[in-house]
This record gives C-alpha cells, structure tokens and sequence, in this order.
C-alpha cells in the first residue's frame, strides 16, 4: 500500500523543511535592510509601476539585444505583477524579497502537489529531495532574489513536474502548466525553446492517455470528451489572460511592436553556440561531478578570461567526453522508462521520459544561443539546474516505487527520504551568498542605505534626469538610486537616445527636453570630482584615514617588488594579453602599472605568477582598491546643463 496516513505525515514534514530555508533566509534579509541593487532595482522600480501611468507592458529589456542588433524586451509583465502586491504592503524592499521568495515556495507546494497527484506520499518525498538540492545549490541568498534567472528556476522545476503530470494524463494540471509556462516565457527569453518543446511532450502524452481511457472506458468517454473540452477552454482563458497585454502592447503601443521585434532579431545574423560545444555544456552540469550541487552553481561556467574564447570555460569535458556522458544519461532515463513500464507504473513511465524532454531541449537552447561580446553568460545557463533536478526525480521516483514494489514497508522509505530532505534543508539555513548577478554586490546595500539617508528630500523642483554617461556597467547604485527616488515619490526620466533604459523603465519615462528640471549623477573612486553647477547631496568613502595609509603604503611596497623583480603573468594572463581582455604590463614602469590599477585587475583576475608573500600583498591590494574604487560614492545634483553632453540628450 503506498498511501498510508503516516508515509502522508512524512510527505508533509518534508515539504515544511524544504521550505524552512526559503523562510528564515527572507526574514534574515528583511531584518538586515537587504535593498535592490543593480538589476534588482528594475524589478522593484517595475513592480511599483503596475497600476500607475507607467504600468508595464512588457518584461525587462534583455541583454540578447545586443547580439541581434533589435533591442527587444522579455514578452511580458507577469512577474512584476507578481511582485507587486507585497511590494505595495510590505515596502519596495522587503515587498520584493517576500514576493520573490514566495514565489518559491508556491513553486516547491506546487512540486509536492503535482508529484502527489502522480505518486502519493512516496511520489512527494522523491520530488522533494532533488528540490531541496536545488534550493541548497542555490543558497540562502538567492532564495529571494528577483533577479530572472535566479527567481524562475524553482518555478521551472514546477512547470517540469508539472508537465509530467500532464502528460501523465492529467487534465486538472494543464491550466497550471499554461500558467507557469506563460509566466516563464514571459519574464526571461532563455525559456523559448523549451517551453515548446516541453508542451509537445505533454500534449502527446496527454494525447495518448486520453485515446487510452477512451479505448478502455467507451460508456464514459462523452464524460471524458466534456471534460476535455472544459480543460481546453480554461487552458485557452489562461492565455489570453497572461498574454493579453503584451498583445496590446503589440497592436498598440508606441513604434514597432514588441513582439515584431523578437520575431524579427530571431533572423538576425548572430553566431550560434552550435550542437558541438552545447553538449559539452550541458554535460558539464548534468552529467559531470559534481553535478547540481552547490559547488558546481559556482564554478562550472568560469569562463577563461573572454576575448575570441569566451565560450571556453574552465573545466568543461572534451566533446568525446560530453557525447558519452550524455549517452549514459540518456540510457538511465530509458532503464527507469523501461522498467517502469514493465511493472505497470504509468507515472513512472512518463517521468524519465519528461526528464529526457528537458535534456533534448537544454541541448536545443543551448546550440542554438547567440553568442555575444561576452560569449555565453553564466546567467543565460542556469535553468540547467532544475533540469538536473528533473533528472533526479526520474531516477528517485523509479527507484522509491521499485523499492516498495519488491516488498519493503512504506513507512521507512518514507521515513529516509524525509530524514534526506530535512538533512539538506538544515544544511541550507545558514547564510550562503553564491555571488552570482546583483547579489554579487551585497557590500553596495549599505552603502546605497547610506546615501538614501543623506539624501534628505532633495529639495522641490520637480522630475530628474537621471546621468548615465558616467556609470560603469554593471554598477549597482545609479539602479538602486532610481528605486530611492521612486519610493520618495520622486519622478525620474532618462535620457532619450538611452533606448535599452527607456524600454527597460518605459516609454513615459524617456526625456522629451521638458520633463525633467534637473539632473543627478552618481560617480564612484576617481570620478567622484565634483561636476561644476552641482552640489554634492552625499557622499561615502570607501576607506577610512587608516586604509587609505595602508593602500598607500602597500602601492610603495608593490612597486619596489616590481622593481626588483618584473611582473610576471600566468598562462591565463599571458593568453587574456594576446587576446586584448587585459592591457599588457610589458614595458610599462612599475609606479604605472600599479597607479594605473592594471596590476589590481590582473591580481583580481588571478592573471599574476606570484609567491605566496606578493600573492597575499596582491589579495590585500585587490580588496583596498576594491573600496577606493568602487565602494567610494557621491551623489550630485544639479540643472539640466550640468548633465556631461547635455545636449545630446536633450
């Protein structure tokens, strides 16, 4: 019997330790004045703007732009609406961190509710361990991060288990699946083949297991026919109602529609990552240690150093390798297949097979991924997690009902699978930062606290031009400052000819040369001269008096070792210099290698072939310069002629 009451308690405790991470890691960062930073900061400015004048239509402006040569947005706005009820009744910051990681545990609800519906109590407790997994790879920090690739995967891993029912057969799981599907589609481009490719499995499983009941049961099948019917049409409403505004966005909005232009950068001549170097990609987190564990979210798309080998990551299998490995993946899956449906177990069928789908469509998006100035991002990669996760509910999932077919009691397989889960969830709870997207800039939230308090209310005067020209890319404060002055109730523009930012914050918000009486600018480290007709609202040193001694002294010390001994550069440097990621210090004399900051990037990207005395002087002049640099901020505001090419944007 593989539904017992105590099996069904076990389940449920499973399902509460799972979800205790995601719990105490948001309340850790409510009570520590976590904030947006970086491109977080979209996600709250966006949020906020559902309902307003500047009601979003679309999703973020996306980064595959730049390879297409069409700046094009996400398709849609379902996230930020997802985001915005808490973010309206907890406050910008701890709204977006509640919505996001509610999100999640909906998401893993949703896991345990759609694997219950395939396997009971036992059918939970598989589901839950590679979920737990998933959510520890992740780490704490992640768990309520907005950020699209971060906030979707546990979703994803949703819509996986979710599509497994479907195609199990299970009418009532369709709209859930139109639902998480559209919502993935929506809000990050990285889903669109594998969402199709998903539907078409669950639309011929489902298919195949109507044709199943009908051919078994013909005195019921009008009743089935009718239910069918309903399913389709409540499947249909969930469409029009998720898509309809990007619909009208397409047929409506300003210029050439959204839509138009995805369609149209979909023929742009980019290149292509290719099969080749997609299975040795995919292989690199499905099928090589560690495998989906939290190490690997880390370190398996180091890439080299950029430059023409962008796509070389460190680590990666040979293509031989990857084929292989593949292969033995692929002949896993079809032994659970195999030896599900030789016991009569329906659901055990389809799982490995829905696991297979998503590997078939991982290898797909991959090969097909354009590949841009940076070559192929981290980010762009990190759905493959919760298809490795999939792939761990199929093997759990045959293996559980096999146990249990063979004669073993309920109860202590259920009892070791939740003792697992509760093991990885405690694991979990500690605070964990992967570094991964804005949350990489956790020492920017302070620092942006600080510049909201010293701030005061600016003054009167009416909407801002926000300075763009001055900010380093990727920088975390310009973004967090707009979600400042949107809490404030301040209105801010951008500039026009700015066209990623307008469509990022939207067409209401670009500068027409009359909607903004002033500009403010946000410089760090060097730059932080004050611009002339501007005052200087606040400002944060990165180093105190006794730091800034110490950097000083450390750069006298660093020159006398290059002085004494040239610099010398790894195999890494040396092929990051050929390929111009990295300036060359050959020929250059010590006081400007080290003035210039050149030796600090070489040392941070670990490009110098050091003993352990320079390596350590290096570790300590990284971290100095790191706060000299970057954690050292002004904020200046001033009139429009104060903005550096004015003109030009005005």
């Amino acid at each position: 019997m593989l539904r017992t009451p105590a099996a069904g308690r076990l389940a449920i405790a499973a399902v509460v330790a799972a979800l205790l991470p995601i719990v105490v890691a948001t309340a850790r960062a409510i009570s520590g004045d976590w904030f947006p930073i970086g491109d977080n900061a979209f996600f709250a400015v966006r949020a906020m703007d559902v309902g307003t004048r500047h009601h979003p239509l679309l999703g973020t402006w996306t980064s595959a732009s730049v390879a297409a040569g069409v700046d094009v947005n996400n398709p849609g706005p379902l996230f930020f609406e997802v985001l915005a009820l808490p973010a309206r009744l907890f406050g910008v910051a701890s709204g977006l961190a509640i919505g996001s990681a509610a999100l999640n545990a909906a998401a893993v609800v949703g896991i345990a509710v759609a694997a219950h519906r395939r396997g009971g109590p036992l059918g939970v407790l598989a589901a839950m361990v590679p979920t737990s997994i998933l959510l520890w790879s992740m780490g704490s920090e992640l768990l309520f991060d907005p950020w699209q690739p971060h906030s979707l995967l546990v979703s994803f891993l949703c819509l996986l288990v979710v599509v497994w029912s479907v195609a199990s057969g299970d009418l009532g799981a369709v709209p859930w699946a139109v639902l998480l599907a559209s919502l993935l589609l929506q809000t990050h481009l990285t889903y669109a083949i594998l969402i199709p490719v998903l539907a078409a499995w669950a639309l011929a499983g489902l298919a195949l297991s109507i044709r199943r009941r009908r051919d078994e049961d013909r005195e019921g099948w009008p009743t089935l026919r009718r239910k069918v019917t309903r399913t389709a049409a409540l499947a249909v409403l969930v469409v029009v109602v998720c898509w309809a505004q990007s619909l009208y966005e397409q047929l409506a909005g300003q210029g050439e529609g959204n839509l138009s232009r995805l369609a149209r950068s979909t023929g742009a001549d980019t290149e292509a990552v290719g099969l080749r170097t997609a299975a040795r990609l995919v292989a690199a987190v499905l099928t090589n240690p560690p495998w989906i564990l939290r190490p690997s979210f880390r370190d398996t798309f180091l890439a080299g150093n950029g430059g023409a080998n962008a796509l070389q990551y460190d680590g990666l299998p040979s293509l031989p390798g990857a084929v292989l490995a593949l292969a033995a993946l692929a002949l896993v899956l079809a032994l659970c297949t195999w030896d599900s449906r030789r016991r009569g177990d329906g659901p055990g069928v389809a799982v490995p097979v829905t696991a297979g789908a998503a590997v078939f469509g991982a290898l797909l998006t991959v090969a097909q991924a354009p590949v841009g100035v940076l070559g192929l991002a981290a980010h762009q990669l990190r759905w493959l997690w919760p298809i490795g996760a999939m792939v761990g509910v199929a093997i759990a999932f045959t293996l559980v009902r096999r146990v249990v077919a063979s004669g073993v009691s309920v109860v202590p397989v259920a009892g070791a699978l939740t003792f697992v889960v509760a093991g990885i969830a405690a694991a979990n709870v500690p605070t964990f930062n992967q570094a991964a997207g804005p949350s990489a800039d956790a020492a920017a939230i302070p620092i942006v606290a600080e510049l909201d308090r010293q701030m005061g209310d600016l003054g009167d005067g009416g909407p801002v031009l926000i300075d763009l020209a001055g900010v380093r890319f990727a920088e975390p404060y310009t973004l967090a400052l707009m979600a400042v002055l949107q809490r404030r109730g301040i209105e801010f523009v951008v500039p026009r000819d700015d066209e990623g930012m307008v469509r990022q914050l939207g067409p209401t918000r670009r500068f027409d040369g009359t909607n903004a009486t002033r500009v403010l600018l946000v410089r760090e480290g060097q730059a932080i001269e004050q611009p002339p007709g501007t005052d200087r609202v606040a400002f944060v040193e990165g180093l105190d008096d006794d730091e800034q001694a110490e950097l000083e002294r450390l750069e006298e010390r660093l020159v006398a070792d290059l002085t004494e001994e040239p610099l010398r550069l790894n195999a890494e440097g040396r092929e990051a210099v050929a390929e111009d990621v990295v300036a060359s210090p050959e020929g250059m004399d010590p006081e400007t290698t080290v003035e210039s900051g050149l030796l600090a990037v070489l040392a941070e990207r670990e490009l110098v072939d050091a003993d352990d005395g320079l390596r350590s002087r290096l570790e300590r002049l990284v971290s100095l310069r790191r706060a000299a640099d970057i954690e050292t901020v002004a904020v200046f505001v001033g009139p429009l002629s104060a903005q550096p090419g004015a003109q030009g944007s005005s």
